[in-house]
């Protein structure tokens, strides 16, 4: 009879502690690419000979491409990577030539 109630009261403990918790969805912070690329990104010089963006939380091969457009519609040149550098507020500055 001790033994009996000892085990219950071994599941009782068990069972309290494996309380089902239902899971927390997170929602994404951008809906697309395009949306990220349209808060983060920002030209802050441009010319025939290169372009100058300014951006946060984008990857600079991201930027790359973008400036290998640019580049591209300027006379059918390609982007090289010029600089870059780290700007205010955690934000960075891309530099980038078309040759």
């Amino acid at each position: 009879m001790r033994n009996i109630i000892l085990i219950m009261t071994l599941v009782f403990f068990v069972s309290a502690c494996a309380e089902i918790r239902p899971v927390e969805t997170v929602e994404p912070a951008y809906l697309s690419d395009d949306d990220r690329f349209l808060d983060n990104v920002r030209v802050k010089n441009s010319d025939e000979y290169g372009i100058t963006y300014e951006y946060k939380d984008v990857r600079i091969d991201e930027i790359a491409y973008l400036a290998s457009e640019y580049c591209y519609e300027q006379n059918e040149r390609k982007a090289v990577l010029y600089d870059s550098q780290l700007y205010k507020n955690f934000s960075r500055r891309a530099t980038f030539h078309c040759l």
